[in-house]
């Protein structure tokens, strides 16, 4: 009796189970892959949904290939690459092996999903001291040729300009000033570690107000221009919800850019622009009004999204290293079947030929549209 991809998609693939696969001897996937081997099947939405008519229909009849992620360590790289992308035959497997454990996989549910998350906590040394690590590391990352994303190098180049002004290079003096005038970015950032150090004069004093005032008003420009694409305003959403205007001007004004993978020399980040644009329409808690109803919500509360992008971006890393050394002036997509999966959900992306996410969410499935 043979497998039939129903039957693998009700046992194993329907919930993401761990499977442990038994070949028939002599079969094209036991000269490939051995006896056995440990895998987690795979499958892009469009296929996911097309397996959930499948099993609506029995007996089960169809064979097929599945494609799988390996799960051990004796592949070569070649062969994992092709269980990816060739898949499994379902007529050389002899035996599936898995624990009959409660389902974790949440594509069918319209809950939202929770992350789980290991705080630790962290104690800030008196007078700015944690910059001293903090600037070190940014050395290392530049030594180890990890790239930046900009207010990460405007840090490392105040810090330099801080701690070691007397070894920079011709090309970072060169970043930094522009006709001995300091770059604004890099002048936020080193004023601000004068302050936070008690070493800022009363003239830098004024001068770290004025950025301040200039950021605020960027960024309330920026917020403004979200919130007119959502057919509001400033102006209107102070008047409708003063709680919800203070609360979204708050989260601007604390907002950090951020680079979201770890390692690479191109990095992949998040600015503000990316913050509003993926976040007003995307997270229920930012909408202000019903303008963006007909787009798809991340069903994770506000404070877990930038860790499941962060996730997201971690499984193609690799991959977005290699598309940037050979396309470097092009912007790396990824959309319909080549959707990540993460938790119960496919993710369509954008990241803009600097390294920006400019546009990040979750693929509306069939089960959730509108009848």
């Amino acid at each position: 009796m043979n497998y039939t991809i129903e039957e693998i998609y009700c046992l194993v693939g329907k919930e993401d189970k761990t499977a442990g696969l038994t070949f028939k001897y002599k079969s094209e996937a036991f000269e490939k892959y051995g006896s056995f081997i440990t895998v987690v099947f795979i499958y892009t939405q469009h296929e996911r949904e097309e397996m959930d008519n499948l099993i609506q229909i029995e007996p089960f009849s169809k064979d097929g290939r599945v494609k799988a992620k390996y799960l051990g360590t004796d592949l070569t790289p070649e062969k994992v690459e092709l269980l990816l992308t060739e898949g499994i035959y379902s007529g050389d497997i002899a035996e599936i092996l898995y624990f009959n454990a409660p389902s974790k996989n949440t594509f069918h549910s319209k809950e939202k999903r929770e992350l789980n998350k290991i705080e630790i906590p962290m104690r800030t040394q008196p007078k700015g001291r944690d910059l001293d690590w903090m600037y070190g590391f940014s050395k290392k990352l530049i030594s180890e040729d990890v790239g930046l994303c900009p207010k990460e190098r405007s840090f490392y180049l105040a810090g330099k300009l801080y701690y070691e002004p007397e070894i920079l290079t011709k090309e970072e003096r060169e970043e930094i000033f522009n006709d001995e005038i300091i770059d604004e970015q890099v002048e936020w950032e080193l004023l601000q570690m004068k302050y936070i150090r008690e070493e800022i004069s009363d003239e830098d004093k004024k001068r770290l107000a004025e950025l301040y005032g200039k950021k605020k008003r960027e960024s309330i420009a920026i917020l403004d221009n979200y919130l007119k694409q959502a057919g509001s305003s400033l102006k209107k959403l102070s008047t409708d919800n003063i709680d919800q205007a203070a609360e979204l001007f708050m989260k601007v004004m604390q907002f950090k850019e951020r680079r979201l993978n770890v390692m690479g020399k191109n990095p992949i980040y998040i600015d503000l622009d990316s913050y509003l644009h993926i976040y007003m329409r995307h997270v229920e808690e930012f909408q202000v009004n019903k303008h963006f109803e007909h787009k798809d919500n991340f069903q994770w509360n506000e404070n877990d999204v930038f860790n499941v992008i962060g996730h997201v971006v971690e499984y193609i890393d690799k991959e977005y290293q290699q598309f940037k050394d050979e396309k470097p002036s092009q912007r790396f997509s990824k959309y319909g079947k080549q959707s990540i999966y993460f938790e119960g959900d496919y993710y369509t992306f954008h990241i803009e030929p600097n390294g920006r996410i400019s546009t990040f969410h979750k693929n509306r499935k069939e089960h959730e549209k509108p009848l």
